[in-house]
């Protein structure tokens, strides 16, 4: 037995959830062994969520366009260079440390290439992240691969049309506990943020980074709680309608905690983080 996560995109922060699967576990590095694992991930995670289509995304995936949004093949726009090079390049190569960095040449080279070039592993310690004379934060974790992810999504218009209709992602080569960046998590991330209506908002990193409770240099950026339970207990009340930028009107008939069921016309019942929905729906009086 082994246990891989899926990624499932939601329309609150951080826009996506992980499950964890269990599932037989087939040995082996041959492709064909690697595609034997994503199928029984899937299966397992199909009977737990029958209503849900899952995606894997990846060199060994078996779906149309899981190689495409690989980040090995995902293209990114890259100004200084006038041209896309793969996303996997993009994020290697803006890669900073403490003796060293960014590689710029890395650029040139192929995701392999890019993926096992030795000064990335000689150069001491990481920093952060430089791209486009911009410097990235380390923190939160994985934001700086996600932002470019998805911005490079956001240039491939038939790539967004076709992850739209998915709701769950895998990368059957990423395992938690060697690395951190995944991108499945960045693709259900991207599929939560689109579904909640910020799409427009993850193209500037410092709005990005607003997203998830950080500011541009990764630090926290907490409201006034006195403020916010105010707001909340004037607009978040059952009975009350909203009206969701993608769902339309919708009626608000179950408040919990931190999260709030409305009943949209449009496409009936959505469970949406009650934070998002301060900031991003309209109140209807």
């Amino acid at each position: 037995m082994a246990n891989r996560p899926v990624f499932v995109a939601r329309e609150s922060a951080p826009f996506y959830r992980t499950m964890t699967i269990d599932f037989d576990w087939n040995s082996g590095f041959a492709k064909v062994q690697k595609q034997k694992n994503i199928t029984a991930m899937h299966n397992e995670f199909l009977r737990r969520k029958p209503d849900k289509k899952i995606l894997e995304i990846s060199s060994k995936s078996m779906q149309e366009y899981g190689n495409d949004l690989s980040a090995f093949f995902l293209q990114k726009y890259v100004p200084e260079l006038e041209k896309k090079v793969p996303v996997e390049c993009v994020f290697q190569s803006a890669k900073t440390f403490q003796k060293g960095g960014p590689y710029k040449d890395i650029l040139e080279v192929s995701p392999r290439e890019a993926k096992r070039d030795g000064r990335l592993v000689t150069s001491g310690m990481l920093t952060g992240f430089t791209f486009e004379n911009r410097v990235y934060p380390l923190e939160p974790k994985t934001i700086f691969y996600d932002y470019i992810y998805i911005n490079a999504l956001l240039e491939n218009e038939k790539l967004v049309e076709e992850i739209l209709k998915y709701d769950a992602f895998t990368d059957i080569e990423f395992n938690p506990s060697k690395s951190i960046n995944c991108q499945a998590k960045a693709a259900a991330c991207f599929v939560g943020l689109y579904r909640a209506g910020l799409v427009e908002k993850v193209k500037d990193f410092d709005t990005f980074a607003e997203l998830f409770g950080v500011n541009s240099k990764g630090q926290s950026v907490q409201s006034s709680p006195k403020k916010e339970e105010s707001k909340i207990s004037e607009v978040i009340k059952e009975g009350n309608w909203i009206k969701h930028k993608i769902y339309g009107k919708g009626k608000i008939v179950k408040v919990e905690k931190t999260s709030l069921m409305v009943d949209f016309r449009m496409v009936g019942k959505k469970k949406i983080g009650m934070e998002w929905c301060l900031k991003n729906c309209e109140v209807l009086k």
